[in-house]
């Protein structure tokens, strides 16, 4: 089987129609060729997989051998040797190391970490004040994640902190959609602010390491259980240039897809009132007027479907590549060692093949899971990857994403002050162009 070749009169064509829109080419090219393709952008061609078969194949069953290699050099300045960023074997320690500080069982901790950091900024909200949602939502999961890390704020200003981060965004936004960006060692003024704001970062983490090894009684949050963390096998702990990556990668995949995943919703819920409708009787029904717990969450069964729901429609991850590490093959086909393929979860959540009124807004369908064949729900769903590299965040981030959303609706309704189309913007990850404008209103 040979997989098939988008063509165009010229290739620079997919360029432009990628930089415009690359979740939309990806899935226009896949329901014109099929879920796995060739498309040539400029001088290159680029290898797209969205099919579940594949997706298993490259994500599962040969996971050790499509691994992140060299093709994601371009951030390492900035993440460095963290766990989304690693192979095996330093993958392995890494993942074993890390995965007792996210288990479920730590839920009604990051419940109340997430009350906690959220409710004063929805607090000060003025009604019929015109809110951008992505910047609250940004503002609320940096907080959460900060006070989940460090058990602390930023301190009075974190604008630099926050600048920063803009600046990462616009670089990972410009190498996403262009694979032709030029090496990172070429001195253009964003190259220079990315690298610049990189270093800002690694110094800040580097202070909150050294302040917190110098506490005879830390907290005992993330930072603090990462500094404890041991591999099982070997015992062996890790430097702090390890723990530097590892918070790097937490802090920036940690408040920017959850972001993005809110304000989605947002967006999305004034369009589908009987929705909306239905997760406000939901949250009064469970929660009422009091303080929501980690008890409450597994009654907000909508809420859960809901947000997956938006994750199927606007996944944050919505392209990310493997490498061969060794010679393998691909449908078929050879696939030398240095083989790039880009997977896009956008295509695999939008195509037909894969799901009954794939552009419908039905929370409903994700109600029953048992309904569904697990394994083949695994890969043609994928928001935060699938197989043995999954996001080892992904319980926090939607137990924190449910406990936002039902705090939101506990105390306010909002208008969306564009009711147009709701169009992708494309950056880090997908979030909304305009950022949804709306002003909020108290409930209570």
């Amino acid at each position: 089987m040979t997989l098939p070749v988008r063509k165009e009169t010229l290739t620079l064509h997919n360029l432009r129609a990628m930089g415009a829109d690359g979740p939309a080419f990806f899935l226009d090219t896949a329901q014109r060729l099929g879920p796995d393709f060739r498309v040539g952008l400029g001088p290159i061609t680029l290898t797209v997989l969205s099919s579940p078969a594949t997706l298993q194949q490259v994500l599962q069953k040969q996971a050790k051998v499509w691994g992140r290699g060299s093709a994601i050099d371009g951030v390492r300045p900035l993440l460095g040797n963290g766990l989304p960023m690693s192979d095996p074997p330093l993958w392995l320690t890494q993942r074993r190391t890390m995965q007792p500080a996210f288990h479920r069982s730590h839920a009604p901790v990051w419940a109340d970490v997430v009350r906690e950091a959220t409710t004063p900024t929805l607090e000060a909200l003025t009604p019929g004040e015109r809110v951008e949602t992505k910047r609250l939502m940004m503002r609320i999961t940096r907080d959460v994640i900060v006070r989940a890390m460090f058990s602390q704020s930023l301190g009075a200003d974190p604008r630099p902190i926050d600048e920063a981060f803009e600046v990462v965004e616009d670089f990972i936004a410009t190498i996403a959609v262009n694979p032709l960006s030029l090496p990172l060692w070429v001195p253009t003024p964003l190259h220079r602010r990315f690298q610049a704001a990189s270093a800002f970062l690694h110094a800040r983490m580097q202070a909150l390491i050294d302040e917190r090894r110098a506490q005879a009684a830390p907290p005992m949050d993330l930072l603090t259980m990462l500094l404890k963390a041991t591999d099982p096998d070997t015992g062996t702990g890790m430097t702090d240039a390890q723990l530097r990556d590892e918070l790097m990668n937490i802090f920036f995949a940690g408040h920017e897809t959850t972001a993005n995943l809110l304000t989605w919703t947002v967006a999305l819920l004034p369009r589908h009132p009987a929705v909306l409708a239905r997760l406000r009787a939901e949250v009064d029904a469970a929660v009422g007027v009091r303080a929501i717990t980690a008890d409450d969450v597994p009654k907000l069964s909508y809420a859960a479907a809901t947000l997956r729901e938006v994750l199927r429609l606007a996944p944050p991850a919505w392209m990310f590549v493997r490498q061969a590490l060794e010679d393998t093959e691909l449908a078929g086909q050879p696939a030398p060692k240095g083989t790039t393929v880009t997977i896009s979860p956008y295509a695999t959540h939008h195509l037909a093949s894969n799901w009954a009124e794939p552009d419908a807004f039905r929370p409903e369908r994700f109600l029953d899971e048992t309904s569904i064949d697990a394994a083949a729900w695994k890969y043609r769903y994928l928001p935060f990857g699938a197989g043995p590299h999954v996001c080892i965040g992904n319980h926090f981030a939607l137990l924190e994403a449910t406990v936002v959303l039902a705090l939101l609706l506990q105390r306010f309704e909002w208008t969306l002050l564009d009711e147009g189309p709701l169009e992708p913007k494309i950056g880090a990850t997908l979030s909304v162009k305009g950022g949804v404008p709306v002003t909020f209103t108290r409930r209570r």
